[in-house]
């Protein structure tokens, strides 16, 4: 029995002073703080776009390595395309023999001027006789019958003639829409056999080249990379964030390539649509001034800068209750106090504490 009261009374000495311990308290302090949104990002060029084949074929030839400075209108890659050539070649002989048929004294036309003038003639002969029968039945020297078929004859001749014109003037129509249609197929097929050739729309550095030769490319595959201008920042937000991204705000950035160097940088555009690829917002910002030897593609963090101050009255972030209070008096009394910048460790206060105010830190959970 005493042995178990000894006991007791070790276990209260060593419980008792504990539990009489005072809260942890700390002090307000002045610091400057910043408030920033998180961005990681990567590095491109002003004007870059991706090569891509509009057909499908084994790649023949590259006329440049990656890393060449080509100007525009390069011939980069060479599809093979025999087949489409063949294609090139059978329209250009349509379109020549669409403009032989069309040409004057084509055989087609020929035998309708042929067959013109002899209707010409014989409207001229016909005309002749019905005048004569005209003249000739005043006097009664013909039998009205005989003037009548002359000038049935004669209306016939004319018939006929108008005829033929027609025909002439739609023959030739019909002989032009097909040296029409004609090139427009040969157009198509020119326009068909570019796809096999890909060339350089603008001057600029070919990089990340995909393909080499004897690759079988489809419809659609990106070839290579090929850029020119200075360097964008191309940064990756968070929805939560992005309303609080405007253009003109000042960024921090750090390469991965270079982290023990920080770079300047401003916002220069925040783009309206959400990225369903990346599943982020997008902003790009601009070097201020731009670094050299940056390579493209480079990924990077960033922070950009959306409110700073100087000599603030900050707290630790964790000693805020509720986001709105804080415990003073060991913990008896709550205040209400404003709350301005918030980070991860610090947190400014605009309104209900002071300078010499002791805060009691809440307890851990």
């Amino acid at each position: 029995m005493k042995r178990i009261c000894y006991r007791l009374l070790l276990v209260l000495a060593v419980a008792g002073p504990a539990g009489c311990r005072p809260a942890p308290e700390v002090a307000p302090q002045r610091r400057d703080i910043v408030d920033a949104v998180f961005g990681s990002g990567h590095l491109e060029n002003a004007r870059q776009y991706t090569v891509v084949a509009n057909a499908e074929g084994f790649l023949q030839a590259a006329y440049a390595a990656e890393g060449d400075t080509v100007p525009a209108g390069k011939v980069l890659f060479r599809l093979a395309n025999a087949v489409q050539r063949s294609q090139v070649a059978n329209a250009a002989v349509n379109l020549d023999y669409a403009k032989s048929n069309a040409r004057q004294g084509s055989p087609q036309l020929a035998q309708l001027q042929l067959q013109l003038a002899q209707a010409q003639q014989k409207l001229l002969v016909d005309s002749a006789n019905y005048a004569r029968y005209g003249r000739l039945v005043k006097t009664q020297a013909v039998a009205t019958a005989d003037f009548e078929n002359a000038r049935l004859t004669y209306q016939t001749s004319q018939s006929n003639l108008r005829v033929l014109l027609k025909n002439r003037a739609e023959l030739q129509n019909t002989l032009n829409l097909s040296v029409a249609n004609a090139a427009n197929q040969y157009t198509i097929q020119r326009e068909n056999d570019r796809y096999y050739v890909l060339s350089s729309e603008q001057p600029g550095v070919l990089m990340n080249v995909r393909k080499k030769p004897g690759d079988y490319v489809r419809k659609g595959d990106a070839l290579a990379l090929l850029g020119a201008g200075g360097s964008l920042i191309k940064l990756d937000i968070a929805e939560d964030d992005i309303g609080r991204v405007k253009v003109g705000q000042p960024v921090l950035i750090s390469l991965n390539s270079d982290k023990a160097q920080t770079y300047r940088a401003t916002i220069r555009k925040v783009y309206p649509a959400f990225n369903t690829t990346d599943q982020s917002f997008v902003a790009e910002a601009t070097f201020n001034p731009p670094p050299r030897g940056l390579l493209n593609g480079t990924q990077l963090q960033a922070n950009i800068i959306v409110e700073e101050k100087k000599n603030a009255l900050v707290i630790p972030s964790y000693a805020l209750l509720n986001d709105a209070y804080v415990l003073l008096d060991g913990g008896k009394q709550k205040r209400a106090v404003g709350v301005g910048i918030r980070t991860l460790e610090w947190t400014e206060i605009t309104r209900g504490l002071r300078a010499t105010d002791r805060l009691t830190l809440p307890k851990a959970k």
